[in-house]
């Protein structure tokens, strides 16, 4: 009997060890595990270690959004953005502090590689730099690139810095260094603004916004130019981090065609023939040949009190003329007036055969050039007075006049339905002429309720509170508490029917009234100014932060690649000082542009100049249509028109 059931269980036994024989052969798939996952990242694959990091999570919930983490960081090294942000969009919440903070960088990182790095950038903002080391570390790191990305050099710059106080040993900080020039000599080759004037004081971050420009330009000539192009910024910095960075490229760079340079100082009366390195960065206009023996000659005061306002015009004057073509430039001479009398130049140059003539500069200038009433065509680069008659027959005038920026404010003001306006403005002939012509335009339909005539600075707060009836708030406080026989809580109210406020004022000037405006509760209002406001000198003037003002694309820069390269190279002829390469710079480049045109038959529409786009009237006034923009951490930014 014991035989018989021994027979019956045999087939079940067989196929149960049939089974058994049949696993050992094939051994279990391992469970998916987070030290799994590590080792294959130590080896470099990325995509395994993801995948399995993000299998882990699910077999393991109490880890899940540690080990997504994980999984997102090791895809954004493949890197995969997409596949790290479906990782991250699968953490469970709620989200501790640490959490959310990992989430954010790596959301950031992976906008970064997926060419979106404002938007990385807007994110990265939102979180302060961490307290441990080893993040504060991977926060600017990423803030680096980001800051790169986004067209920000100089905070670049400053999380650079930040990174090398964090780092172990001076190999890391000489990485990080490099990391830095490689960076911002990309950027500045691809069109990216440096601005040096954004640094302010700050000597080091100065130097690596001149470094980079620099290095771009570098790359491009052979090792003997670069060691010579760069003998001036080593020179201004000759123990800045870059300099060992800065001398081996110069070192390494391939050989190309030499470049010529040239002397930039014009002895007056002779002609200019050596070039400066300036690439045609402007679309030339079609050249106009002189007759033979002729010359175009340029008055300006290169000696005196005004040579430094003449040298920056020259020096504009100049880069527009070596833009052009080898084969299209003509015959060019310098007249000093700082030497000699307008009038003196004016018939030296006719004795000599110019053809036309360029200049003077300033007001009083321009007055005699009027009044000796040259025989040869002259582009005048200042305005006499509207009324002023009996011009010569071909006497043309341009120049940066605040009077037309005042006009522009006003009629963008009225376009904004902006109507009721107080006006503060400094004392003197300057202030009471471009009031005057902002009252003059603005009367098409607005009205000025109150103008303030400010001596000094100091004296503002009177006048504040006098035009926003901040004493009149005072005074109804005052009453009511004798009424009441008690002292109230009080807190001033000024005016309400004020639309905007109209403070033309120099750079100096303006930094002092614009605090006190915003202390007495004016700073709400919107504020308007002539260019004259933001002296481009004085870097980043965070105290004007929020005033509106017209102002010159070379000044109000776009981000052009021509603008960029044009002022790179500026600087490389010219030099890196602030004002040299400003808005008399750009006043002399387009006067020789416009030179051409009205040499032949005067300007038909408008031409597209870097002081604004640029156009003649009936009475050879060339006028500007300048760029808008705000004052934005204490720089002009580009407004909509």
């Amino acid at each position: 009997m014991r035989l018989c059931k021994l027979f019956r269980l045999l087939p079940a036994t067989l196929a149960v060890a049939a089974t058994l024989a049949s696993c050992a052969s094939t051994p279990p798939a391992p469970v998916a595990s987070r030290e799994h996952a590590a080792l294959l990242a130590a080896r470099g694959e990325h995509a395994a270690a993801a995948a399995e990091y993000e299998s882990a999570a699910q077999l393991s919930p109490a880890i899940t959004n540690e080990l997504l983490l994980l999984a997102a960081r090791e895809w954004l090294r493949v890197p995969q953005p997409t596949a790290a942000d479906a990782a991250l969009a699968r953490l469970v919440p709620p989200l501790e502090a640490s959490v959310g903070y990992a989430r954010d960088l790596l959301t950031a990182e992976s906008a970064l590689l997926a060419d979106d790095a404002a938007r990385g950038w807007t994110l990265l903002a939102t979180h302060a730099v961490p307290q441990e080391r080893a993040s504060a570390a991977d926060y600017h790191e990423l803030r680096q690139k980001l800051a790169l990305a986004t067209g920000r050099p100089l905070e670049a710059i400053r999380s650079a810095r930040e990174r090398e106080t964090l780092a172990a040993d001076d190999a890391r900080r000489a990485t990080i260094r490099r990391e830095l020039f490689d960076g911002l000599r990309a950027a500045s080759a691809r069109g990216v603004r440096f601005d040096p004037r954004t640094a302010a004081k700050d000597t080091i971050a100065r130097g690596w916004l001149e470094a980079a420009p620099l290095a771009a330009r570098m790359s491009t000539v052979a090792a003997s130019a670069a060691m010579s192009l760069s003998a001036g910024w080593r020179t201004r910095y000759p123990s800045h981090p870059a300099a060992p960075l800065v001398i081996e490229l110069a070192q390494s760079t391939t050989p190309k065609p030499p470049v010529v340079r040239a002397e930039t100082k014009p002895v007056a009366a002779k002609s200019v023939t050596t070039p400066v390195t300036l690439a045609n960065t402007v679309a030339p206009l079609a050249p106009i040949a002189l007759p033979a023996g002729a010359h175009v000659a340029v008055l300006l005061p290169l000696s005196g009190r005004n040579a430094s306002a003449g040298a920056q015009v020259r020096d504009g004057l100049l880069a527009a003329y070596y833009a052009e073509p080898p084969e299209a430039r003509i015959p060019l001479r310098f007249y000093d007036t700082g030497a000699e009398s307008v009038e003196a130049a004016l018939n030296a140059a006719t004795r000599a055969g110019a053809a036309f003539a360029i200049g003077p500069l300033t007001r009083d200038e321009v007055t005699a050039a009027a009044d000796a009433a040259p025989a040869l065509p002259l582009l005048a680069l200042n305005f006499l007075p509207v009324d002023r008659g009996n011009l010569p027959t071909r006497f043309f005038q341009f120049g940066l006049s605040p009077e037309d920026e005042a006009r522009a404010v006003a009629r963008r003001a009225l376009t904004e339905g902006k109507r009721r306006a107080i006006v503060f403005a400094p004392s003197g002939d300057w202030a009471e002429r471009v009031v005057r012509a902002f009252r003059e335009e603005f009367a098409a339909g607005g009205v000025i309720l109150d103008t303030q005539i400010i001596a000094s600075p100091k004296d503002a707060a009177a006048a504040i509170q006098s035009s926003l009836r901040i004493d009149d708030s005072k005074a109804r406080h005052q009453r009511v508490q004798r009424v009441l026989g008690t002292t109230l809580a009080f807190q001033p109210r000024r005016r309400g029917d004020v639309d905007l406020l109209f403070t033309p004022a120099p750079s100096a000037f303006a930094r002092q009234l614009r605090p006190q405006l915003q202390f007495f509760f004016a700073g709400d209002i919107p504020t308007f100014a002539t260019s004259d406001l933001w002296d481009p000198a004085a870097g980043a003037q965070n105290e004007l932060d929020g005033v509106m003002l017209p102002d010159m694309p070379w000044i109000v820069q776009r981000d052009t690649e021509a603008l960029a390269r044009l002022r790179n190279e500026a600087a490389d002829a010219f030099g890196n000082e602030i004002p040299a390469r400003g808005r008399l710079f750009a006043l002399g480049f387009d006067a020789w542009r416009l030179q051409t045109l009205l040499r032949g038959n005067g300007i038909a529409g408008s031409v597209d100049g870097l002081t604004g786009q640029l156009a003649q009237d009936a009475a050879r006034r060339v006028h500007r249509t300048l760029e808008w923009a705000r004052i934005d951490d204490g720089v002009p930014k580009p407004l909509e028109p």
